[in-house]
């Protein structure tokens, strides 16, 4: 069973927060079908396509879990904000370049170029890339988690989709890697990055730049006095995900990979993709 847990973090009061942390645990889990990988990356792509055919409103309205978020500015959730809004017949049109599946097959994500075109223009006014959580749901379909992207140029949409990962590759640690610890590594400062926070395929996305995978960054800079928080785990608990955000504060989506048995003693989450965006009004 997914395991999604959802949070506030008061930033004056981070001790007793950390306090009330539980941990779990999670089961050994044979390595997801190819079908699984395949499924998610067809909702993703039935999603963009509905969103052409029909609106990115209905699309939006279809594609989303009935928990599942968007940023307005912090996490919100997603179906209520896009049914208040208008249908219009802007394009935002999308295809995924990279994806990822839990070893259980309940949990990944699509990171791709997207652009969005006015109505009536003939060229796109923006463009950048999406990153977006899939959970599956209990009648087997995959629907959106939590939904991100930043500002960048334009990419041309690829033909193929490259998976991600190596799940399902050896036992799982001896040593905790559970909630607890999760929950600690996402404390890390949304835009801050070490070389020791991240795993050997390591991906940023931020606004204005193309993918990378520099491990390098300063935190940015925030007047939040709350930010809404919120993590996701496979119930094969080898894939992860973890967000946040609020007024006056930056916004993040991360996903992490839990290390396995035949790793370094103590090896806790490595983070394999990282967004993060400044507050509102303020540059990185």
């Amino acid at each position: 069973m997914l395991n999604i847990i959802p949070g506030r973090l008061n930033m004056v009061s981070r001790a007793s927060f950390l306090k009330a942390l539980a941990l779990a645990s999670f089961a050994l889990a044979m390595p997801a079908a190819a079908d699984d990988f395949e499924d998610m990356v067809s909702a993703e792509r039935a999603f963009a396509a509905d969103a052409i055919a029909r609106s990115t409103r209905e699309a939006f309205v279809a594609a989303l879990a009935d928990d599942g978020l968007v940023f307005a500015p912090g996490p919100t959730n997603g179906k209520r904000v896009w049914e208040a809004r208008p249908v219009d017949k802007n394009r935002l049109e999308w295809a995924p370049a990279v994806a990822e599946v839990a070893a259980s097959g309940d949990l990944g994500y699509t990171i791709g170029p997207w652009r969005f075109t006015a109505e009536g223009a003939d060229q796109p006014a923006s463009s950048g890339q999406f990153f977006t959580v899939w959970k599956k749901q209990t009648d087997g379909k995959w629907k959106v988690l939590i939904d991100l992207g930043v500002s960048g140029a334009a990419a041309a949409f690829p033909e193929k989709v490259l998976r991600r990962g190596g799940l399902g590759v050896g036992p799982a640690p001896t040593w905790k890697v559970g909630v607890a610890e999760l929950r600690q590594a996402d404390l890390a400062p949304a835009g801050a990055l070490t070389p020791r926070m991240v795993s050997a395929d390591f991906l940023r996305l931020r606004d204005s730049q193309a993918p990378d995978g520099r491990a390098e960054g300063q935190a940015f800079a925030s007047t939040a006095v709350r930010m809404d928080t919120g993590l996701a785990v496979s119930s094969a608990g080898d894939l992860a995900a973890t967000w946040g955000g609020g007024a006056g504060g930056p916004s993040w989506l991360r996903i992490w990979r839990r290390p396995s048995a035949e790793d370094a003693p103590g090896l806790g989450w490595q983070l394999a993709v990282d967004l993060a965006k400044p507050a509102a009004g303020q540059v990185e």
